[in-house]
């Protein structure tokens, strides 16, 4: 495993070859964006409707760009068909860490 960084938030667990981020995803939204925070994972509004894979392929999409990574290095890896979703990303660890801290900013919500 990768080494854990200090002040790492709750939603972003490190691997050895990337990142994990724990999703709150809400199909349906005008458009795709973070809006805080939900039981220690990132609520992510995602503007396209949960059929046949299109709110998880947005999903990665929003996610590649926020961490300056390849759209195919980002796949769910967990909870496909559900709300909560962990989603792996693929790349050097701090760096990938970093941009999506960096990119999604503060988030606040419940905890």
């Amino acid at each position: 495993m990768a080494s854990e960084p200090t002040g790492l938030p709750a939603w972003l667990r490190m691997r050895d070859d990337g990142v994990v981020v724990s999703v709150k995803a809400v199909p349906r939204a005008r458009r795709t964006q973070v809006v805080g925070l939900q039981d220690g994972a990132v609520r992510i509004q995602i503007a396209a409707a949960p059929h046949k894979g299109q709110s998880n392929a947005a999903l990665c999409a929003y996610l590649a760009d926020a961490a300056g990574v390849r759209a195919n290095a980002v796949r769910v890896g967990r909870g496909s068909s559900g709300a909560r979703k962990l989603v792996e990303i693929d790349g050097a660890p701090d760096t990938v860490a970093a941009a999506l801290v960096a990119r999604l900013g503060p988030l606040t919500g419940k905890s």
